[in-house]
């Protein structure tokens, strides 16, 4: 008898299921994941956060940190499991899809208040606090070869250094506001392998 991990597995159904797929290392395909995943899919809290998200982008962005904007939930639905086939993940995607920036990354509703350099007013922009996030949750859903990702994927890798990622923003914000002079190295997150990976890999150990 395993405690811990029977513990788990008498958790939530999302707990459950990541708990077969990732300790147990139980085949998607096993009659035990499937039951899990259908649990998973049909269960209060999950259903709640699609809902949630069937309303992107949200309120207007006004704190990265804060864990109940919805880019940070759907990072945490992407972490589940759930896959652009599953009931719902259509619409959201395509919510997501409808707002991409020239330069690649997905835009979200933003306001950059004047003593940061912005004009205060709603905008729809991007920032590497926030793109990342969103494209490797599109990735994790099963978008990882779309090429609208890879647009994405590919702005975002360029703006490495030798030292990892500044602190970057949407560079077209009207009144010129670009945040991170500083040059604060941000973290970005290795979303499912591309032909990035070498690279990325490789600023992780720097």
């Amino acid at each position: 008898m395993n405690a811990p991990i029977d513990w788990l597995l008498e958790g939530e159904p999302f707990i459950e299921y990541r708990t077969r797929r990732d300790l147990l290392n139980q085949p998607a395909d096993s009659q035990q994941v499937s039951t899990a995943r259908k649990s998973m899919l049909a269960s209060q809290p999950v259903k709640n956060l699609m809902t949630e998200l069937s309303k992107w982008p949200g309120t207007v962005l006004s704190s990265h940190k804060n864990a109940g904007q919805l880019f940070h939930k759907l990072t945490f639905l992407a972490d589940l499991g759930l896959t652009i086939n599953d009931p719902g993940m259509e619409e959201i995607v395509a919510a997501i899809l409808n707002h991409q920036s020239p330069e690649g990354p997905f835009q979200l509703p933003t306001n950059i208040p004047v003593h940061f350099g912005g004009n205060g007013q709603d905008q729809w922009a991007w920032a590497l606090c926030d793109a990342p996030l969103t494209v490797y949750a599109m990735a994790k859903f099963g978008l990882q070869n779309h090429p609208a990702i890879q647009v994405a994927s590919d702005h975002l890798v360029s703006l490495l250094r030798d030292n990892g990622w500044p602190c970057a923003v949407q560079r077209n914000w009207e009144n010129g506001a670009v945040l991170g002079e500083k040059r604060i190295p941000a973290h970005l997150p290795i979303w499912p392998c591309s032909k990035h990976c070498p690279k990325l890999n490789r600023s992780v150990i720097a």
